[in-house]
């Protein structure tokens, strides 16, 4: 695995470094943890420490050699030197094995129910920036651990952020909305309607928060 493998998967994908740039800029985050990653490597051009977690074997070879860090250091949006780690297997079942109470944010793209795991690896009052592939936004929205932060809308190759009535979304198309058990069977987002904006397609992703004492016993 080479260079070029990361970059030709990050222009497959489209590359998301103005999305996690958004996120940066509003978080304040330094370490984050991308359970289900693959190849994007793109937070390591936006953040300094970023632990990838992924099951496949492409994955493994690819983050243990020294491209990544090469190709971060190329791209990076800091002073530092990229500090990149890899955990490889299923994060269902690696992410009980980190640390808690480690990381700054989350992410989970199109990488499944990460949201309930997640919350012993996240600091008091971290982020988790999730979409609603395999339908782990609205996880999120239900699970009271977290509450939602920030929207985050795509326009024209441009992210905007809000933080402007967000009670707003997350509303089903067609109530009520599905319970926990209903989304974890299915496996799929529900439809959402969105408050009319000049941003006028569904939120892009959403950004929560971790409630404060959500680790005290």
């Amino acid at each position: 695995m080479t260079e070029r493998d990361f970059t030709d998967y990050i222009e497959r994908i489209g590359d998301r470094s103005a999305l996690y740039q958004a996120v940066a800029a509003h978080t304040g985050a330094r370490r984050v943890l991308y359970p289900g990653s693959y190849l994007d490597l793109a937070p390591s051009y936006i953040w300094p420490d970023v632990t990838y977690l992924d099951a496949d074997t492409r994955a493994s070879k690819a983050f243990q050699g020294p491209d990544a860090t090469h190709l971060a250091t190329r791209h990076k949006h800091y002073p530092e030197h990229p500090r990149i780690t890899y955990v490889p297997g299923d994060y269902t079942r690696t992410l009980t094995d980190l640390s808690a109470a480690e990381w700054d944010l989350v992410i989970s793209l199109y990488a499944g129910p990460v949201c309930e795991p997640a919350t012993r690896c996240l600091r008091p009052e971290g982020w988790l920036l999730a979409n609603n592939s395999h339908a782990d936004a609205g996880l999120a929205h239900l699970d009271p651990r977290y509450r939602l932060a920030a929207v985050l809308h795509h326009r024209s190759g441009r992210y905007r952020l809000t933080t402007d009535d967000l009670d707003r979304y997350l509303q089903p198309k067609r109530p009520p909305h599905p319970t926990r058990e209903q989304l974890h069977t299915t496996g799929r987002g529900t439809a959402y309607t969105h408050p009319a904006t000049a941003y006028t397609h569904p939120a892009t992703a959403y950004l929560f928060r971790l409630r404060p004492h959500t680790h005290e016993r």
